[in-house]
């Protein structure tokens, strides 16, 4: 069975750069424009009527309208994943979309095949933005909630725990076999079942998960000072 292609909106006030955009997608296969727009206003209420996969949004609209949208969507379109696009990297809005439930970060720099590798996993269910900005979205979103997820830590085993301690302050694989001295494949397997039970899809969303929830705050502590 053929799947269904990824439906994609597009939210740019700048012409040449949306235009761009779905002229490019149109191109590819397994992606679909299925409209685009420069008001937020006008956005909003089609995105909420049509409820796009994908929501790629220019994150300087005037009026704070990008943030206002990305916080609207999140319950008007819970299944929409929002990208947003900038060409000079703002820390403070990339911070608070994602605080408000923004997916992704993207330069308008990107290359191409990075671009579409990008909103491939996103839609799969990944979280995307550089090595930059992943500390100063940790940071947020850690002192976001500082409350204990009891709940999350009793799903896990103890050497569940130990491995996921051990993502937090950015090891590897090898490096999580080696300092528990286990298998790489063993270490693989445990990283199966953290991310069923935790319902996340990779490191990096575990990582923002252990953070936003303060699983292990001493670990979190170490994470800050070594990254």
């Amino acid at each position: 069975m053929i799947p269904s292609p990824i439906r994609v909106y597009v939210l740019d006030d700048h012409l040449l750069m949306r235009e761009s955009i779905v002229a490019f997608l149109g191109t590819q296969k397994g992606f679909t424009v299925v409209g685009h727009d420069s008001s937020a206003e006008q956005a909003r209420s089609i995105i909420t009527r049509i409820k796009p996969d994908l929501l790629i949004l220019e994150l300087t609209l005037p009026g704070q309208a990008s943030l206002s949208l990305v916080g609207e969507l999140a319950a008007l379109s819970p299944n929409t994943k929002t990208i947003t696009m900038a060409s000079v990297e703002q820390k403070e809005d990339i911070v608070e979309a994602f605080r408000l439930g923004a997916r992704g970060f993207i330069p308008k720099q990107i290359a191409a095949g990075l671009f579409l590798k990008c909103l491939q996993k996103i839609h799969e269910g990944e979280i995307w933005l550089n090595g930059r900005l992943t500390e100063a979205v940790l940071s947020a979103l850690g002192s976001q909630q500082t409350s204990r997820n009891a709940d999350d830590k009793s799903k896990l085993s103890q050497r569940e725990m130990e491995v996921v301690q051990l993502v937090v302050q950015g090891c590897k694989n090898q490096d999580i076999a080696d300092k528990l001295f286990i298998s790489e494949k063993t270490v693989k397997n445990h990283l199966s079942a953290i991310f069923h039970k935790l319902g996340v899809t990779g490191r990096l969303e575990l990582t923002l998960h252990v953070f936003e929830k303060r699983l292990f705050p001493a670990t979190l502590e170490h994470a800050q000072t070594t990254n």
